[in-house]
């Protein structure tokens, strides 16, 4: 449960040759992933530049997570330009007071003139200002190389770094009378008790001294929180470590909450009231169920200072984690407006204002059920709907996912291939995938999937039986068939057939715009593909209705408005946010039912382009007078 790493002077050598050398598998199961320098840069400059060093030389620095100690190599940096600047208003100052330094080895005493020259620096730096925590014993080795290179004066002291669970509140689970006293006993061994776990360890001198100096260090309230806590989902974590924090983090983490949320907790405990706390992390907390309790414990704990929205922007090469940067403090502010930055290219190069849609949103406007991070006049639109409409799509269908074969190679061939092999018929249904669904129609697939589920006797279907077990190896080896949920020869989630048989509308699971379009033929959907259909007691609505509203060029917009990007232009059309979607009421605009039955007719015929466009636009009028949407809204559309 690590994170990041980096090292050394220059261009930290050491810590990216680390990180690169680590298997893909370790970087996903702790979180490691290399934080680009524009990201660091902005950090530090939203945070530790702004730091009144005059005021307050004894700033307080930590990365929880620090790993090879790529944000903390830059904070030496920052503050050591800083403190060359203000070393004449320090001794000015600070000219009366006493402080401590080493020298061979031996304490010396100086008045605050001698102290504040530029030798003492990098001491000053390391003993008072630095502080970073990791579990990663060899990354920390690195950050503590990389902090002690940077001025040849040699540093007589340990670190402030220290190798531990940032998460475990170290300071409240341990006395420190308690293990003094043990430690003031020449023992060979000696009773810690942990007040939380209402237990007693038995450890060596080392061990004790150990949960000392950690004790020690978390007893510390710092003035600036930084980092890029691990991202580690919770099929990561182990059974023991996930009911621990369930236990210790019930305020922020839940369900499938990632372990990157009890960090922002554990940052607002461990933080000074007036400090800053910065984090880059997964943007998805904004608005994934598991990420409702961080959200509400933010909105209620902290003042939202600003959130730079990446929007699904590739920010940390080879992986697809959308991020954010979120930068708080745990002092509160009636009436706090958040500084909101979204890009505006594609392309990210660099973090400057101008290059951003930057505004601001009321941190009291947060809903718990999603943040919605738009502009002043998007937000009228949106209200517009929200407040219309009472109906949300989810009230009025079921939605369901595709199938998962698990190897679609064993059970997806194309037709010819499959009446090559006389697959048996019964078993043999239309299948479509993400790129067979357009909008309103659904394009020719010569691809059929094998439902093997139905297999009720291996011998009764002999070829289907020969196809499946050239894969027979990689099929045992599905998490399901290994737990005995499934047989060899069966789908990985087959989903219940008679689903797929009725009219349905589908959707693609990561699209550029909507394409929603109407299935009768019976179609079987692969993962990337989900599907409704309407509920029994959904009175007055129809499926052409929904598929004319869903493609309109106002729902798109709406559903933009609060959708989560993925990069290039590409949003993620995830149930939950498409089932909370408000839907007009049937009565008042149901022509927009007979107009989407004749743009189904024109789409699947490849039909005039011109009357499309004029349907379209008719669908929009409606749907614009229902909202009474104006020239002013529209304008974004």
């Amino acid at each position: 449960m690590e994170k990041m790493l980096k090292p050394l002077e220059g261009e930290f050598s050491l810590g990216k040759f680390y990180q690169q050398s680590l298997d893909k598998d370790i970087k996903k199961a702790h979180g490691k992933y290399y934080t680009p320098d524009i990201i660091i840069d902005f950090i530090l400059k939203n945070t530790i530049t702004k730091a009144d060093i005059i005021q307050n030389p004894f700033i307080k620095i930590l990365d929880p997570a620090c790993g090879a100690g790529f944000f903390l190599l830059k904070a030496y940096d920052v503050l050591k330009e800083k403190f060359e600047h203000a070393l004449p208003a320090l001794r000015e100052k600070f000219a009366a007071n006493n402080y401590i330094v080493y020298k061979e080895g031996e304490p010396v005493e100086l008045d605050g003139t001698s102290y504040w020259q530029k030798d003492n620096i990098h001491y000053h730096i390391l003993k008072h200002c630095i502080y970073g925590a990791d579990i990663d014993d060899r990354a920390l080795w690195l950050c503590m190389i990389g902090l002690r290179v940077k001025d040849k004066k040699d540093f007589p002291h340990e670190l402030n770094i220290i190798y531990c669970d940032s998460l475990i509140r170290w300071e409240k689970d341990y006395n420190k009378e308690q293990i003094l006293n043990e430690l003031s006993e020449n023992r060979l061994v000696y009773s810690i008790k942990n007040n939380k776990e209402k237990t007693v360890s038995y450890v060596d001198e080392d061990k004790a001294k150990k949960i000392l100096k950690r004790y020690e260090f978390w007893s510390t309230k710092f003035d600036y929180i930084i980092g890029n806590p691990p991202y580690v989902g919770h099929k990561e974590l182990s059974m023991d470590y996930k009911r621990w924090l369930l236990d210790n983090y019930k305020e922020v983490f839940y369900d499938k909450s990632d372990l990157s949320y009890c960090f922002y907790q554990r940052a607002m405990e461990i933080a000074n009231q007036k400090a800053l706390i910065s984090f880059i992390s997964s943007r998805y907390f904004m608005e994934s169920p598991t990420g409702r309790n961080l959200r509400i414990f933010l909105k209620e704990n902290s003042r939202i200072i600003q959130i730079i929205d990446f929007q699904g922007k590739k920010v940390f090469p080879g992986i697809g984690i959308a991020t954010g940067i979120f930068i708080l403090s745990p002092d509160k502010m009636e009436k706090n407006k958040i500084n909101i930055w979204k890009p505006k290219e594609e392309k990210l190069e660099r973090i400057k204002e101008g290059d951003f849609e930057v505004f601001t949103v009321e941190q009291d406007s947060l809903l718990d059920e999603r943040w919605i991070l738009i502009s002043h006049d998007k937000k009228e639109f949106l209200d517009k709907i929200e407040s219309k409409s009472s109906i949300r799509l989810g009230d009025i269908v079921n939605s369901f996912q595709g199938i998962i074969t698990g190897c679609d190679k064993a059970f997806v061939l194309e037709e010819k291939y499959a009446n090559s092999l006389n697959i048996e018929k019964s078993l043999l249904k239309p299948w479509i995938k993400n790129s067979h669904v357009d909008k309103y129609v659904i394009k020719e697939s010569n691809y059929k999937l094998i439902y093997s589920d139905l297999i009720d006797e291996p011998l009764k279907y002999p070829n289907s039986i020969m196809h499946i077990y050239k894969y027979k190896e990689r099929l045992e080896g599905r998490r399901e068939c290994i737990k005995g949920i499934r047989l060899w020869h069966q789908l990985q989630w087959g989903r219940k057939p008679e689903l797929f048989l009725k009219d349905k509308i589908v959707y693609p699971f990561k699209s550029k715009s909507n394409r929603f379009a109407l299935d009768t033929k019976g179609n079987f959907c692969s993962a990337d593909v989900y599907s409704f259909v309407l509920k029994d007691d959904a009175e007055g609505y129809t499926l052409p209705f929904l598929l004319g509203v869903l493609n309109s060029s106002i729902y798109e917009f709406y559903f933009k408005l609060f959708a989560k990007k993925m990069g290039s232009g590409i949003y993620d059309y995830y149930p939950n946010t498409v089932m909370d979607l408000k839907i007009p009421d049937y009565e008042e605009c149901k022509e927009i039912e007979g107009i989407a039955i004749r743009l189904i007719e024109l789409y699947s015929e490849n039909g005039d382009e011109d009357e499309k466009k004029v349907l379209e636009s008719t669908i929009d009028l409606i749907l614009k007078e229902y909202y009474s949407i104006g020239e002013l809204e529209s304008k974004h559309i």
